[in-house]
């Protein structure tokens, strides 16, 4: 296949692009001898070294959109994962120079400057294998697959009804997940994500996506194909999501929510709707970060768990009272210092170098190559496979906490690298991941291939803010890829090949 047919094409051959780089990159240097000078005072050394990194991450940013014409609008993963990178592991470890409460009050700040390190270097090494990229065979075999679903299957909707089918299978399928672990997302028992499991709990967990995927159609038909009507289907689906993310008190589904949305706008009108998303940040920021905060602690009060039956009724009064509120404005800035707390990536990978090997020893590489393999095998086959949460157990493990407390960290996959060895599978394993990613990036064109624009979705949460560990990360791979093709076939009309 041609380039010009991949639209590989750069879309940003300009010098704005290599002076931003430029600028941030010594900008980043500047920082870190800022950090370097002030080593001897760990609080504000850490000011520095994350200031490093999110212009150090931003710069490269800058230097791939220039190299490879991928820019933020276009959807491609590699210029998200710098931008998240400099964000969660960069500006948001800032708030380390302020006192810590909880468990993360064990990690020692030169932890976290040492972790700092530890992510530039993995960050360097996975932009080093996005530019060398995957190689002409893999990248035409990957071709291939998506050229082969193309001529198959029409770059059109195949109906007004295909978005209500795709949502109402999804509903049903989060229906029956609920009914059956008695847990909705946040709500509900959380020890049952890890005492049950049963053979098709994750065919509803693939299935769950749909529902996103639906109002992704639905965006597709009013952006792309221009379908009269289709504004209603997306304006009622749109807003059952939010609904659903609101009284599930997971903030993730919101921001899925408005991303099913926006990648199918910036494909058809090549550029992000910023003005939207400005609104659509202050809204979370004044109205959902308040609402879920209050929404959990009655929820979850002491010993007290709601069910998610109760938890949802209860959901419109809370709702309606954080509306009402006299301090929506002024709760803003409470609400975006939270905010960098919660999408902080450090302190696991801070942890994890605290105390590994000298506490903790390191786990085996051979077990980070056979546990994807492992998870792979379908429940159905093997009844008592092991329920796999890495998050879980560095919960207990490095941060001491009882077997009782049902949080998960945010391992992230560079943390969970440095558990099985070191320096050497971070950087052998970014490289593989930032050559994974340009694969990627090379064959999803969301501006000409409508279909990319569900691998998109479906992908981006696992592998741009990718909270879990490097096993979930691959194991998750191939049931996404199933799930994406079957959504296809639903979703879009059969080309008559006579």
């Amino acid at each position: 296949m041609s380039t010009a047919q991949l639209d590989l094409r750069p879309d940003t051959l300009t010098p704005r692009s290599v002076v931003a780089a430029a600028a941030l990159l010594a900008a980043a240097l500047g920082l870190l001898a800022e950090a370097l000078a002030n080593s001897a005072i760990p609080t504000q050394a850490v000011i520095w070294g994350g200031l490093a990194l999110a212009a150090y991450a931003i710069g490269l940013m800058f230097l791939m959109r220039f190299w490879h014409g991928a820019g933020l609008a276009r959807w491609r993963f590699g210029p998200w994962i710098l931008v998240w990178y400099g964000i969660t592991f960069g500006l948001a470890t800032v708030t380390w120079s302020q006192p810590q409460v909880g468990p993360v009050a064990q990690i020692a700040v030169s932890s976290v400057l040492r972790a700092l390190w530890l992510l530039a270097v993995g960050l360097s090494v996975w932009t080093l294998g996005y530019f060398v990229g995957p190689g002409r065979l893999a990248r035409s075999a990957a071709t291939r697959v998506v050229m082969a679903l193309r001529r198959r299957l029409a770059a059109e909707v195949r109906s007004p009804a295909a978005p209500w089918i795709l949502y109402a299978i999804g509903s049903a399928a989060r229906l029956a997940s609920a009914a059956v672990t008695g847990r909705f997302n946040y709500l509900g028992d959380a020890s049952s994500a890890l005492n049950t499991a049963n053979s098709y709990g994750q065919i509803l967990a693939v299935l769950n996506y749909w529902a996103p995927l639906a109002v992704a159609a639905a965006a597709m038909q009013v952006f792309r194909e221009r379908l009269r009507g289709a504004r209603i289907t997306l304006t009622v689906l749109f807003l059952l999501e939010l609904g659903v993310s609101i009284a599930s008190a997971d903030k993730e589904n919101f921001v899925i929510a408005v991303v099913v949305v926006i990648v199918p706008y910036s494909a058809s009108r090549r550029h992000l709707p910023k003005g939207a998303i400005g609104v659509i940040i202050l809204a979370f920021l004044a109205v959902i970060i308040p609402f879920n905060a209050t929404y959990r602690n009655v929820v979850r009060s002491g010993s007290i768990t709601l069910t998610p039956a109760q938890a949802v009724s209860e959901a419109p009064g809370i709702f309606r009272q954080t509306l009402s509120a006299q301090n929506v404005v002024t709760s803003v800035p409470d609400s975006f210092n939270y905010l960098l707390g919660r999408i902080r990536e450090i302190d696991t990978p801070a942890i994890i170098m605290q105390r590994t090997p000298g506490q903790i020893p390191f786990g085996s590489w051979l077990d980070l190559a056979e546990a994807p393999l492992l998870e792979l095998v379908p429940r159905a086959i093997w009844p008592d496979k092991p329920i796999l949460d890495d998050g879980y157990r560095v919960n207990q493990e490095y941060y001491g906490q009882p077997a009782t407390s049902y949080s998960s960290d945010a391992v992230t996959p560079i943390g969970s690298l440095y558990q099985y060895g070191g320096w050497i599978p971070v950087i052998v394993g970014m490289f593989l991941f930032g050559i994974g990613v340009r694969l990627l990036d090379d064959v999803l064109d969301v501006r000409t291939n409508p279909h990319a624009i569900f691998l998109v979705v479906l992908l981006f949460p696992t592998v741009v803010a990718a909270e879990g560990d490097w096993v979930l990360l691959l194991a998750s791979t191939p049931a996404t890829l199933l799930s994406w093709v079957l959504a296809l076939y639903l979703t879009f009309r059969r080309r008559n090949l006579a």
